[in-house]
């Protein structure tokens, strides 16, 4: 057997979830802080999510173009996957001692709400460490809990401004700048943080200590700005690139014969000259890599690699490249991306079957292991759908779950699209949301 079938022998030969065990009470709204949690849960940890009754988190009716998918924002459904979900409110006496008890025997607590509001609610760290020593609280903001700027608000694209990744975005002759696409100021951010809290952990389990965690998005984005490191030592901006890579030349994306686009980067001689063997441009064999990289030349040999390439077919490109050892990969769109062969041989992209909303197309943890199974068991629900099932988990009779919902103490969702179930759902037949079977009875 050589490497590369032996690798893939052994890519998921067990099924452990490293992180079972882990309780996580998160009180989390939109992207930056569900997604913690939502790697927390593909890893085994039991995730409960605490809501506002009625609308819920707010991002449930954030979906993308205004559409919905049985009710439902499908990225609600995505970002809270694998997670338990009760509603009470926080500003009774009442709902505050039901957060109580689910922190009494928690590991982690998550909180991306307004510097200085988990407090004022009764949640902050100070009340929760009191409860549990051992406690690991985790804290996502914008701008951190102190320093001028924590308190204000922010979001993916605000971050992405005061990091100055924006900046860097654009053509340096058009005087506009333009956000990355999607919440990347929200994803890199809270992949950080779960780094940061399995490092706490790691922590916890050597001196026995819980501890705070302070998570910037700025700050977050800051760290793979090296922009900042270039100033410091040249003194001169890198402004921005556009589909340039300056340390590769050349390097961008170009339009092909068949009207799609194909992006290729040269990194080296050895690729440099692969890439002349192809295309006869004489500066790419005649150059060396550093004097490549000067602008007006990347400049000349991107003008004169687009017109080589506008003269072949996306596959021709591909097979030349190839061929000769130079490299070049298809710029998808997303039904491309999504029927793509290799994300679904790799197992990056599955289908899985949920109760509620039936077969959907999800994508994994990031990462394949050998031992370790990080897998979507089931997506986001309804605000309060595990109500009683877990308060019962917490003790609470069928007749004092009934009296907290009588005094709303705790709640369900209102009749607002995204926070309410599929319009099929019936909770009669729903043993899952009367507390009578768990989620996991179904994985």
């Amino acid at each position: 057997m050589n490497y590369f079938d032996f690798i893939k022998s052994i890519i998921r030969e067990g099924n452990a979830e490293p992180l079972k065990g882990l309780k996580v009470v998160e009180i989390t709204h939109f992207v930056f802080g569900p997604n913690i949690g939502r790697y927390l849960a593909l890893l085994g940890a039991e995730v409960i999510k605490v809501e506002p009754p009625g609308e819920g988190d707010r991002f449930r009716q954030a979906a993308v173009w205004g559409r919905f998918y049985k009710l439902a924002n499908p990225y609600f459904l995505i970002q809270n996957a694998n997670k338990y979900f009760i509603a009470t409110d926080a500003r009774k006496k009442e709902g505050r001692e039901i957060i109580y008890k689910l922190i009494k025997d928690a590991d982690i607590f998550i909180e991306n709400l307004r510097a200085g509001l988990a407090e004022a609610m009764g949640v902050g760290y100070f009340q929760l460490h009191k409860i549990n020593p051992r406690l690991i609280y985790v804290s996502c903001s914008g701008y951190g809990q102190f320093g001028p700027l924590s308190k204000f608000p922010s979001f993916d694209v605000a971050a992405q401004g005061v990091a100055g990744v924006a900046k860097t975005t654009g053509w340096s002759d058009v005087d506009e700048f333009y956000k990355l696409p999607d919440y990347f100021g929200d994803y890199l951010p809270s992949l950080i943080a779960v780094v940061a809290i399995l490092v706490a952990l790691i922590y916890r389990k050597k001196s026995g200590q819980g501890q705070y965690i302070d998570i910037s998005q700025t700050e977050s984005l800051l760290r793979f700005y090296y922009e900042l490191t270039y100033y410091t030592l040249t003194g001169k901006e890198i402004g921005k690139t556009g589909n340039v890579d300056p340390s590769a030349s050349p390097s961008g994306i170009f339009k092909t014969k068949d009207g799609k686009y194909i992006a290729i980067a040269v990194l080296n001689d050895e690729q440099s000259k692969a890439l002349a063997r192809a295309t006869g441009i004489e500066e790419l064999e005649k150059t060396t890599h550093l004097e490549r990289l000067e602008p007006k030349t990347i400049e000349t040999l991107n003008e004169k690699l687009a017109k080589w390439v506008s003269t072949k077919t996306l596959d021709e490109i591909l097979n030349i490249a190839a061929i000769q050892g130079f490299p070049a990969a298809p710029v998808l769109n997303d039904v491309e991306v999504t029927f793509d062969k290799w994300k679904w041989e790799r197992g990056t992209v599955e289908i899985i079957n949920d109760r509620l909303y039936g077969r959907v197309a999800v994508v994994n943890f990031p990462a394949l292991f050998s031992k370790i199974r990080p897998r979507t068991k089931w997506l986001g629900r309804p605000v309060g759908y595990h109500n009683r099932l877990v308060l019962k988990k917490l003790g609470y009779s069928a007749q004092e779950i009934e009296a907290l919902i009588n005094r709303e103490v705790i709640g369900f969702w209102d009749n607002m699209i995204g926070a309410m179930p599929p319009p099929t759902w019936d909770p009669e037949k729903d043993p899952v949301f009367k507390g009578e079977k768990d989620e996991l009875d179904y994985v």
